[in-house]
């Protein structure tokens, strides 16, 4: 298994922030493409949506598996990559007029010794996730 965890301050409210990483059916930047697959239950806080998501070369499908507002949330990666077993969980910690982002990830790679490969292309995906949401909520 192959655990990677991104942790950065954000220019943004915590309520903000959470709002923003946790809707899984709009992009949080116009480098991002978002197309919803299918809708979730809204009584859940979009529990269940599945997701298309471009950022630059990779494309994945990425399903919402829980919501706690205003602090979490997880999903799983369905496809788009070459691993099993994909769960996020993403937290959002308020930081005096800021917040920060905990962003963890676990996954087992399908091809056995490749699991670094993953864990890079992940953190550079999830890290322009970031970005985009910094940018274009100033």
């Amino acid at each position: 298994m192959t655990t990677f965890t991104i942790t950065r301050e954000l220019d943004l409210p915590s309520e903000k922030a959470f709002a923003i990483s946790s809707d899984f059916t709009h992009s949080p930047g116009p480098a991002i493409k978002v197309e919803v697959e299918k809708e979730g239950d809204s009584e859940s806080k979009g529990v269940g949506t599945i997701r298309v998501i471009t950022i630059g070369k990779v494309r994945v499908r990425e399903q919402l598996k829980s919501v706690n507002p205003p602090n979490s949330f997880t999903y799983t990666l369905l496809s788009g990559a070459p691993t099993k077993d994909y769960l996020g969980t993403v937290e959002i910690t308020p930081k005096d007029e800021k917040s920060a982002i905990r962003w963890n990830v676990k996954f087992t790679p399908k091809i056995p010794g490749t699991g670094w490969i993953g864990a890079m292309v992940a953190k550079k995906t999830i890290n322009r996730f970031i970005d985009e949401m910094e940018a274009s909520n100033r």
